[in-house]
């Protein structure tokens, strides 16, 4: 009778586990982020890891896998101005996204924001990580919350950030927003760079930008809204929707989805 009783206990334990797991792939989604191990948030219930989340995260360090696929290589090409100038403007850019994102989780205390935001400060990482390959430093205003260097950028900031917090729906919309310029700006300065480690870092950037307007966008579709492209074409923001997350880094510098 003992054994019965343990071998059904042991059962019981076996299930409960299985369906904690299930469940976990059920809400979680992969997300780039602070590089500070493992942690599980809610995603977007449709039972699909590579599902479009609202903000839980798989970890990794952005910059770490980057300098992966450079294989030791940074810093051995040449840099154009135009190389430069969109290396200085992104870094502000992924900033801008971060700062917005930091005060919508002050204002709205939701997960996905301030996980979010932690990715774009990997973003961050990994374009510093470049420029240092390369002798340089990024604008003195990175560091300082809502302050740019590119005065276009610090005022889209005050308005972006007003527009969001006004409603939670217009948060998710401000967020897809800021997505939806970056992947334009990067789609722009992939054509104009010359140098290939500079293509792979814009490329992931824009992997990234991809799978947070996803997440930004299915949040709007949760609230009965759609987002309408302000930068990028509606054709390819409709070939975003309909592909899943992207996980793995990219190492061809001609990729395209």
């Amino acid at each position: 009778m003992k054994k019965i009783i343990m071998v059904m206990t042991v059962m019981v334990v076996f299930i409960s586990a299985l369906s904690a797991n299930g469940a976990q792939e059920a809400t979680g989604i992969y997300e780039q982020g602070s590089g500070r191990g493992l942690r599980q948030g809610a995603g977007d219930g449709r039972g699909n890891g590579q599902g479009r989340g609202s903000g839980g995260s798989y970890r990794e360090d952005f910059a770490q896998e980057l300098s992966l696929v450079y294989q030791n290589s940074l810093g051995s090409g040449v840099l154009t101005s135009e190389d430069v100038d969109g290396l200085i403007l992104i870094s502000e850019e992924e900033k801008l996204a971060r700062d917005v994102y930091l005060s919508l989780y002050e204002t709205w205390n939701l997960p996905m924001f301030i996980n979010i935001a932690e990715s774009e400060q990997q973003h961050m990482d990994a374009v510093k990580m470049v420029m240092e390959a390369y002798g340089l430093s990024g604008p003195e205003t990175l560091e300082i919350p809502g302050s740019f260097i590119n005065k276009d950028l610090e005022e889209l900031y005050d308005q972006l950030l007003a527009e969001g917090q006004k409603s939670l729906s217009g948060a998710f919309n401000t967020a897809a927003m800021i997505e939806d310029l970056d992947i334009y700006d990067l789609q722009n300065l992939l054509a104009a760079a010359e140098n290939d480690e500079v293509k792979i870092l814009y490329q992931n950037l824009m992997k990234g930008s991809r799978n947070h307007l996803r997440s930004f966008s299915y949040q709007l579709e949760r609230e009965g809204l759609s987002y309408e492209v302000n930068y990028i074409s509606n054709e390819y923001y409709q070939r975003i929707l309909s592909l899943n997350r992207e996980i793995a880094a990219i190492e061809d510098p001609d990729y395209s989805i």
